[in-house]
């Protein structure tokens, strides 16, 4: 960009001193010589920076390579970020709706799973629960096939 904006100001800032030049000088065949090496410092003026600017012209496909392998692992961290939120959440869920129901559990254990059209599914349910709660069992069952549509596995501690 900045050859660019120095290409621009050479044209201009020797298109003014041609312009000044030619108006003081009156004599005819000074004028035509005068006009003559102006003209020619114009073209080499243009002719400069152009050169410069496309010899300095690189495009550089490392840096936006990196650039797409940076934004790659912003969004798999973002994706990660967003199925450990859900995972939590559901987690939270499950047993808060377990309590409603006055079931007591030590932990629940939601494995999720993305599909190819990047969505999240419930791959796993897993429920931990005290030995003394093994009567619930089926209540557990039932209350999280309602909920979650998936078969918990339930392991008492």
């Amino acid at each position: 960009m900045k050859e660019l904006l120095t290409v621009a100001v050479v044209i201009c800032s020797s298109t003014l001193i041609c312009t000044l030049l030619s108006n003081f000088i009156t004599d005819g065949s000074t004028k035509k010589i005068i006009t003559l090496v102006l003209g020619a410092f114009i073209i080499c003026s243009l002719i400069a920076p152009v050169k410069s600017a496309v010899n300095s012209f690189d495009i550089n496909v490392s840096e936006y390579e990196e650039q797409n392998i940076s934004s790659a692992t912003d969004d798999e961290a973002y994706s990660k970020a967003v199925i450990k939120q859900t995972k939590e959440n559901l987690e939270q869920t499950l047993s808060d709706f377990l309590l409603q129901n006055g079931i007591h559990i030590n932990k629940c254990e939601i494995i999720l799973s993305v599909t190819k059209e990047n969505s999240i599914i419930i791959s796993s349910v897993s429920i931990y629960i005290n030995k003394e709660d093994i009567q619930y069992t089926d209540l557990i069952s039932e209350i999280t096939m309602q909920n979650f549509t998936v078969m918990p596995s339930i392991i008492t501690e």
